[in-house]
């Protein structure tokens, strides 16, 4: 039988990983009892909320359900639903390699905290439905690590500063349902790398959408719903070439909906109901994506386009209190997903495809107040789903 034989060499690298090793156990082992105490600090200065009971000095905090560690030492916290009603503690950012931060559905109070500054590696802050009040700080940009950002829900008021365009990486940007009051910046615009913005339900001053926002070239969700919003939709929109849900509805915008929008190609979701948007819906649809499309109570005038007919994905289509007229498109009654269909209140003419009913389940179907004639498609109810139709109103003369 033979011999196993070690050489010198062997040895050598054997030791040498063997005490590399030691010092690296022992520095995850210090951190993790440094940051530890960190966090049981941190549970006392937020008054012992019932909810992180658990939290105690003979279990690592890498065990804790709101702690995630790599590598030995704490990057996210998630404090969300926790019933916090103080202030943020500075001593959080003695956690130094803290990345991801989530205090949303909480109680807090005050200011924004400006404390967070020093997490230096923060790259995620989530801190909506609290009750933060205030302006937004004019240096926010020094959280120049920042991924994303959600401040969403609370009752930040005033001026958004132009400094909120100068995050090199944002990704992520929600800022609805505030008390917003002053203004927005074109500076949004600078955000390269920006993916989702949300801004929604704040009563802004009227201001015009900026030219800017059509270099936004990643921006792939857009929410600006119920922001007093005016002028124009910026034609540069037809650019957003990654959008696919784009809100800006409630506004008191003006003037027609940019000419290639309905070309881009991922869009799905168009909402612009209840402006004052006028001209005819361009001609061109090819977004053969597009599932929700309401452009109601607006000023639009001419036909509905042929193309709505070739949307094989679309589900929800109002074009309710418009001026529109002629024929509806054959092909819109050959839907197979279409479940909700208002056209009423516009100028419409001519007879309602057969169609409508054999190949969808409709839930929705409105067409009264038009210039329609004959008679309903007789698979209407097919379905048996269809609830709330106004197929009979002084819009439509029946031949019977």
């Amino acid at each position: 039988m033979s011999e196993t034989r070690f050489t010198p060499l062997f040895f050598f690298f054997f030791f040498f990983f063997l005490f590399i090793s030691i010092p690296i156990t022992v520095i995850h082992s210090q951190t993790i009892n440094d940051e530890r105490t960190v966090l049981l600090n941190l549970k006392q200065q937020l008054g012992n909320p019932p909810s992180i009971s658990s939290w105690n000095s003979s279990s690592s905090p890498c065990d804790w359900s709101e702690i995630y560690c790599t590598t030995g030492s704490v990057t996210e916290l998630y404090l969300n639903e926790k019933d916090i009603n103080s202030t943020i503690p500075p001593s959080i950012c003695d956690l130094k390699n803290l990345t991801f931060l989530d205090l949303t559905l909480n109680f807090i109070l005050g200011e924004f905290p400006i404390t967070l500054y020093n997490c230096s590696k923060l790259q995620f802050l989530y801190l909506s439905q609290n009750y933060f009040v205030g302006q937004i700080p004019s240096d926010i940009d020094r959280l120049s690590s920042l991924i994303s950002l959600d401040i969403s829900a609370n009752n930040f008021s005033g001026n958004i500063p132009p400094s909120i365009g100068k995050f090199p990486v944002l990704r992520s940007l929600y800022m609805h349902q505030n008390l917003f009051n002053g203004t927005f910046p074109k500076e949004i615009g600078n955000l390269s790398n920006l993916e989702e913005l949300g801004m929604a339900y704040n009563p802004f001053v009227p201001m015009e959408i900026p030219l800017e926002f059509g270099f936004l070239k990643k921006l792939w969700y857009l929410w600006m719903k119920g922001t007093n919003l005016i002028g124009e939709i910026p034609e540069n929109f037809n650019n957003l070439s990654s959008l696919q849900q784009f809100d800006l509805s409630i506004n008191n915008l003006e003037g027609p909906i940019p000419s290639d929008l309905f070309s881009i190609e991922n869009l799905t979701i168009v909402y612009l109901f209840k402006n004052h948007l006028s001209n005819e819906i361009p001609r061109e649809i090819n977004a053969l994506n597009l599932v929700e499309v309401d452009l109601s109570q607006n000023n639009f005038t001419g036909s509905i386009p042929e193309g709505f007919g070739k949307l094989q994905s679309l589900r929800f289509l109002n074009l309710f209190s418009n001026q529109l007229t002629g024929e509806l498109p054959a092909g819109i009654g050959s839907l197979p997903l279409l479940r909700d269909f208002k056209v009423f209140q516009n100028r419409l003419s001519g007879v309602l495809p057969s169609e409508f009913g054999v190949y969808s389940k409709l839930e929705a179907f409105e067409v009264s107040e038009n210039q329609f004639r004959g008679e309903l498609p007789e698979n209407l109810c097919a379905g048996g789903v269809l609830q709330g139709k106004r197929e009979i109103d002084l819009g439509f003369l029946s031949t019977r």
